[in-house]
């Protein structure tokens, strides 16, 4: 990912060479190092920082991809907008917040996928490879089975259905949890 982040640096800001920015820089001075040009304290505060940011954009989103350009541009955001940090909220903060707009804006940008409604009945993916979707559909009528074993008479609250069937609402609850229990090992691969 190093690479890529310089390479995208290199054609797009034509950096400066490094001016003696070392590893152990804080990094409030490596920002301001960034503003003054110096490749090399962008490149630190990639290091620093792009593990922990890759790992939070990938769980703000479902495609690999995105979660990459948005890390790139983030870095490519701060190259160009490090002079207007002021310090107030930390860089990881400043950094967070660049990266959390770059990939809305990104999303934003992302035709929309039509799904099948049959496909989404069906629980499968149309992403989903092969074994993905055998997998799912499996789920899929793992469940239906699940729910055919289960009573007829749904739908009622607890004191209907104890009524109805003359038991203490106590055992209706009990039954309740034992069919809770019988759903779960049902599931159970």
């Amino acid at each position: 990912m190093i690479g890529v982040a310089r390479a995208v640096l290199d054609a797009a800001t034509g950096a400066t060479p490094e001016r003696g920015i070392t590893a152990t820089a804080a990094d409030d001075q490596l920002v301001r190092a960034v503003a003054a040009g110096e490749r090399a304290a962008l490149e630190l505060l990639y290091r620093r920082h792009a593990p922990w940011l890759a790992a939070r954009l990938a769980a703000r989103t479902s495609s690999r991809d995105l979660a990459e350009e948005a890390l790139q541009d983030t870095f490519l955001a701060a190259w160009r907008g490090a002079r207007g940090y002021h310090g107030s909220g930390g860089v990881p903060a400043w950094l967070w917040g660049i990266a959390r707009r770059r990939l809305a804006s990104l999303a934003r940008r992302q035709p929309r996928v039509a799904l099948s409604l049959t496909l989404v009945a069906e629980g499968v993916d149309p992403a989903a490879g092969p074994e993905e979707a055998a997998l799912g559909q499996d789920a899929s009528a793992r469940i239906r089975a699940a729910i055919e074993h289960l009573p007829t008479d749904q739908g009622q609250s607890i004191r209907q259905a104890a009524q109805a069937t003359g038991v203490p609402e106590g055992t209706i609850k009990s039954r309740l949890h034992r069919a809770r229990l019988r759903i779960h090992q049902e599931l159970q691969p």
